[in-house]
């Protein structure tokens, strides 16, 4: 879901748990115990894990529902083949 973002299956993601997100930063979260990899944005006060693919939809995060960001994707590492 963050093919456009440059990031792929099978890439390694360096992330730092000490960055607080800001509004546009990449992140890994858990949405109610679920990790994912989105881009963390804040719109009128809410909260939503937004993909890089059109294949994928944005994800509002709902009153009620757990979301614990674990950290801030700061590098992608790609495998060379």
């Amino acid at each position: 879901s963050m093919t456009d973002a440059g990031i792929h299956d099978g890439d390694l993601l360096v992330v730092d748990r000490s960055v607080e997100p800001d509004d546009g930063t990449v992140v890994v979260a858990a949405l109610d115990g679920e990790l994912t990899v989105k881009r963390y944005r804040l719109h009128d006060g809410r909260a939503y894990l937004v993909p890089e693919s059109p294949e994928h939809d944005p994800i509002l995060v709902e009153p009620g529902q757990e979301l614990v960001v674990w950290g801030v994707v700061q590098h992608v590492i790609h495998e060379v083949s």
